[in-house]
C-alpha cells in the first residue's frame, strides 16, 4: 500500500498491486515531484496515462486539480484504482476512469494542464515507437503553458528525442527518472536527468 501524500486525502492509503509490474512512484518522490510542479492544483485538468495504483491523479486531485482522467488497461490495476476510488469518494465528475490503452489518447476531453506518461519500464525498449507517436501527440492535447510529466528507468528516456515538446527540467530520484516536457516550436533535444 502507498499513501496520498499531500491535500485533503493526506495520509489516506491507496492499493497497489504486487511486484514491480507498475512501480507505483515512492511517496517521496511524490512529494518532491509535487513541490516542482506546485503543491496547490487548484483548478487544473490531469490526465495520468498508465495510471497503474492511479496515484499520481489521486495525488493531484487531493490538491484542488479540478479534475483527473485515469487511464489504464490491466483489469488487476483497474480492480486497484476501482477500489481506491469507492474509499476516496471524490466529488462526482473529479475522477475518470478509462478503461482503455493509454497510446490511444482519450477523444473529447479537452485539454490539460498536466500529462503523466508512466508506462511500464520495458516500454522504453520494446515500444519506443508507439511511445514516441503519443509523445508527438501530445502537445495538441496540453491546455496553454501545460506541462508533460515523464516517469522512467533511471537513463531509459535520456536518448528520445520529442516533436513539438522540450525538457524544462529533468530529476532522478533514486533509479527513477522524472522529465518536465513543455509545448516548444523549437528543435528537439534529448533529455537529461539532474
Amino acid at each position: 500500500m502507498i499513501r496520498i501524500v499531500g491535500g485533503r486525502w493526506r495520509g489516506r492509503r491507496l492499493g497497489t498491486l504486487p511486484g514491480a509490474a507498475t512501480r507505483p512512484a515512492l511517496e517521496a518522490h511524490r512529494e518532491r515531484l509535487m513541490q516542482i510542479l506546485g503543491p496547490d492544483l487548484s483548478g487544473t485538468r490531469v490526465l495520468d496515462l498508465f495510471a497503474g495504483s492511479g496515484a499520481f491523479g489521486l495525488e493531484c486531485v487531493s490538491r484542488g486539480a479540478e479534475r483527473a482522467v485515469l487511464v489504464e488497461k490491466a483489469r488487476p490495476a483497474l480492480a486497484v484504482i476501482r477500489a481506491s476510488l469507492e474509499v476516496l469518494k471524490p466529488e462526482p465528475g473529479a475522477v475518470e476512469l478509462v478503461a482503455g490503452d493509454a497510446y490511444r489518447l482519450p477523444v473529447g476531453e479537452g485539454r490539460f494542464d498536466l500529462v503523466f506518461v508512466a508506462p511500464p519500464y520495458p516500454h522504453f525498449q520494446a515500444e519506443r515507437e508507439r511511445l514516441e507517436a503519443l509523445l508527438a501527440a501530445l502537445p495538441g492535447h496540453l491546455a496553454e503553458g501545460g506541462v508533460v510529466v515523464v516517469q522512467s528507468e533511471a537513463g531509459a528516456f535520456a536518448s528520445f528525442l520529442h516533436r513539438g515538446l522540450a525538457c524544462r527540467d529533468s530529476r532522478r530520484m533514486g533509479q527513477t527518472d522524472f522529465a518536465l516536457l513543455v509545448v516548444s516550436a523549437g528543435e528537439d533535444s534529448p533529455i537529461r536527468a539532474n
